[in-house]
């Protein structure tokens, strides 16, 4: 029997086996992961010609130490130590450096890291939590044990008695989702038509007065949060794309609540280790992503895609994330204009047009290392084997040349 840290999500689940043949406690994605991890992987080339990994690890060199204006892009599927060095690399040729987080969920983090939302750990959640809010997110699909492990249905410290009477689960969100399908007993289920009008209508309820919207589900909702020290919503991209940027008003309807009760802010979660780029780089600089070691600051303009759009750089080394599959096709037309090194496990979409591709080892099955839960929660990696060549070692050689 072997026990490995899934990497599959940001949850980190450390109680998967591998157990004579058979992937145990893990979900879908965490399943497909372990079982097919040796399939499609990449292999070292050189303007699309297959090449030893000395020659690509040369040509990678070469591309760093040449370039002016050099951006980092990715990092959410390696390790903090990984993360590191990818911002020493930046900072040494005052680089760009930007991740998913800059249109996933790094808002809310920093938002968090700045002391603006109060929040608290997934364990925590499932020992004390009365209200679980999943605001803009559907567990079910994209965070497959985040209810089972955490919030619904586990029997905590002080929730022993299940989700049939010591949780109450509320789920908005624009459609029905498997999620909100739950949302019947000791529940409650809003569609929602506008994300800052709803926050509007709990900042009326807390404030003891009625809501122009919702006037059903927000007054009981808050009612329910009151029979409670310990309630959480958890935010994903609905509710991210749904406040149309305006953080304020959801940090005063927090800030509302908790006038009334105790209401903590988690992440709902994307990539593993988004958090752990958020906290290495505001660690560093201040800021969480889309920074700029050359002005010093961070701004929109830094964000990854900004810099293709606006051809503001002239080469690109891409880690553990694959752009072109992700970003809109004008922005991969601008990407294959410039130098461009992959390090990837795998064979990717951008690892197609990059001047140049490094395979690594795959974090947490083939190296160990720490990342970061989306909660903040710092885990240690218990991989299944390990490799010689990881994005550590990769990365250290490229920080020699700057």
């Amino acid at each position: 029997m072997s026990m490995v840290t899934c990497t599959g999500c940001a949850l980190l689940c450390e109680d998967v086996e591998i157990r004579d043949g058979r992937i145990l406690h893990a979900c879908r994605r965490g399943s497909t992961l372990l079982a097919h991890h040796n399939e499609a992987r990449a292999k070292p080339k050189v303007d699309g010609r297959e090449v030893s990994f000395e020659e690509a690890m040369k040509e990678a060199k070469k591309i760093v130490s040449e370039a002016e204006n050099l951006a980092i892009y990715g990092l959410d599927t390696t390790t903090l130590e990984a993360q590191k060095i990818a911002v020493e690399i930046a900072e040494k040729k005052e680089a760009y450096i930007d991740d998913n987080s800059t249109f996933c969920l790094g808002d809310f983090v920093e938002l968090i890291l700045r002391g603006r939302l109060p929040t608290t750990t997934l364990d925590e959640v499932r020992d004390y939590a009365y209200v679980i809010f999943y605001w803009g997110t559907d567990p079910f699909h994209s965070l497959s044990r985040h209810m089972s492990k955490f919030t619904y249905y586990p029997r905590g410290k002080k929730r022993q008695r299940g989700y049939e009477e010591d949780r109450f689960l509320v789920v908005a969100d624009v459609r029905k989702t498997h999620t909100a399908k739950l949302a019947k007993k000791n529940a409650k289920f809003i569609r929602v038509n506008d994300d800052l009008e709803l926050v509007q209508a709990f900042i009326d309820a807390a404030e003891g007065k009625a809501p122009k919207a919702y006037q059903k589900d927000v007054p009981r909702i808050v009612k329910e949060m009151e029979k409670s020290d310990f309630n959480v919503i958890i935010g994903g991209l609905g509710l991210r794309y749904g406040l149309k940027g305006n953080y304020e008003k959801f940090v005063e309807m927090m800030e509302k609540l908790n006038e009334r009760t105790k209401v903590y802010f988690v992440p709902a979660g994307c990539h593993p280790n988004m958090r752990g780029f958020n906290e290495t780089l505001f660690e560093k600089v201040g800021e969480v992503n889309k920074y700029s070691f050359r002005e010093r600051r961070s701004s929109k303009d830094f964000a990854f895609y900004e810099l293709l759009e606006k051809e503001k750089i002239d080469a690109a080394v891409v880690i553990g994330t694959d752009p072109v599959a992700s970003l809109p096709f004008e922005y991969s037309k601008k990407l294959a204009k410039i130098k461009t090194i992959v390090i990837d496990p795998r064979e990717n979409f951008t690892g197609k047009i990059a001047s140049v591709v490094i395979p690594s080892a795959i974090s947490g099955i083939e190296t160990g290392g720490k990342m970061k839960r989306i909660d903040g929660v710092e885990v240690e990696l218990e991989p299944l084997e390990q490799r010689e060549i990881n994005d550590v070692t990769i990365l250290s050689e490229l920080l020699e040349v700057v």
